[in-house]
């Protein structure tokens, strides 16, 4: 067996291999026929592509103000192109970071740039990957180029042919992360093209509109356009959003959960949509800076078959009267969705206004009805000046809660999840 494996992951590849036969005569006759199936195991998933350089004649390691790093210092041979689709047919997952170790800039006598050029010119893309069931892909900010008038570079060059070369049939699950200047440059449209199966989409990253200028309209309608052809999306997380977005998304007939940051502003919102939409949609997860947008979401369209809802609005800076704008948001879900049996909200309000008498009883009065709620909380910095016998009268109407109490009031600094 390979030594990598722990000795739990090699005793339960071995069982399940020899199945009834599991006697320890057998098990001692059979430990050297498990070696490839183990180290099939550990190359299935991929965190970064040097191991495979490892195996490559050119690879060496190159010492950098930075770190060391391994690179390719000659062309790659017909033997090295072989060796590289032999060992990345194997992998089935990679998460794969560009950092610092792929520079920003091109540099004639700089080795790292041009073994990775290299490496993202392959005879075919059959040589790269071509196995691959999910790939996540995330180019870190540093190699952002705004600051070279987003004219792209030999380096961003490879990285973008890297990202269209890892594209293929195969691919259940994508996500993948940039800077806003290089989503310009992408071939959005072939996603759906080259990857028709894809079950799970995750877009744009974290902070997206705090790393460089926000993403183009163009780009995301781009999205809008290429997210409506994929007809077996199942799960979704965006840091992108437009209405052409959530239209296309809505229209996604097997969508089951959905996870979207909402900007401060949506922009004027379109006709409510007629049909069947969201017709599978069982988890809504909205991210935002404001409960307005949230709001314009909820009314556009009807969630019949939402069971589980979870909010997140940390600092409320657009609300004058957040507390109200609560309690009104309360009132159209509670008539958007008569399935719901799950609701977390995460609020911590700009203002300091005192809280009102009898609160939170007004945010749940609309879900009196709701006898199905499994859980109902608030994550906030609001105290509670509803009393206990009151309270305790309101819990009586979820005779299935499964978190007690009911309604967390938590601090704001609290890191607690749910």
């Amino acid at each position: 067996m390979h030594f990598c494996l722990r000795l739990d992951e090699i005793l339960r590849e071995v069982f399940r291999c020899i199945e009834s036969r599991s006697t320890l005569c057998v098990l001692a006759r059979t430990c050297s026929a498990f070696y490839k199936p183990a180290t099939d195991q550990i190359w299935e998933t991929l965190t970064a592509i040097e191991p495979i350089l490892q195996h490559l004649s050119p690879a060496s390691l190159v010492g950098k103000r930075t770190g060391s790093y391994f690179a390719l210092l000659h062309p790659l041979s017909g033997d090295d192109w072989n060796i590289i689709r032999r060992l990345s047919s194997r992998v089935r997952r990679l998460h794969i970071t560009l950092e610092n170790n792929v520079p920003s800039h091109d540099d004639v006598n700089d080795t790292v740039s041009q073994w990775f050029c290299l490496l993202t010119s392959p005879p075919d893309s059959s040589f790269l990957f071509p196995n691959l069931r999910a790939l996540s892909f995330d180019v870190d900010r540093n190699l952002d180029i705004s600051g070279t008038g987003d004219i792209l570079t030999g380096t961003s060059q490879a990285i973008i042919r890297l990202f269209h070369l890892l594209l293929g049939s195969h691919l259940s699950a994508l996500r993948f992360e940039m800077p806003t200047s290089f989503y310009p440059h992408l071939d959005i449209s072939s996603i759906p093209v080259l990857c028709p199966n894809i079950h799970t989409l995750s877009l744009g990253r974290q902070n997206f509109y705090c790393e460089g200028a926000p993403i183009l309209d163009e780009v995301v309608y781009r999205f809008s356009g290429a997210v409506s052809q994929l007809r077996y999306l199942e799960t979704v997380r965006s840091y992108v959003a437009s209405w052409d977005l959530l239209s296309s998304l809505a229209e996604a007939k097997g969508l089951r959960k959905l996870w979207v940051h909402l900007p401060n502003t949506l922009g004027p919102r379109p006709t409510r949509p007629r049909g069947n939409i969201f017709t599978q949609l069982r988890t809504l997860d909205i991210s935002t800076g404001s409960l307005t947008p949230c709001m314009e979401l909820l009314r556009w369209t009807s969630f019949k078959k939402v069971t589980g809802i979870y909010i997140d609005c940390p600092v409320s800076t657009e609300d004058r009267d957040s507390l109200q704008t609560l309690v009104d948001m309360s009132y159209v879900i509670s008539s958007q969705c008569q399935n719901l049996d799950f609701l977390w909200i995460v609020f911590s309000p700009f203002d300091d206004r005192e809280t009102p008498t009898g609160w939170p009883r007004p945010m749940l009065e609309p879900y009196q009805a709701f006898h199905q709620l499994r859980v109902i909380a608030l994550q906030t910095s609001h105290s509670l000046t509803l009393a206990d016998n009151e309270f305790e009268g309101m819990v009586k109407a979820w005779p299935h809660l499964e978190e007690l109490p009911p309604f967390y009031i938590i601090a704001q600094n609290s890191s607690t999840l749910p």
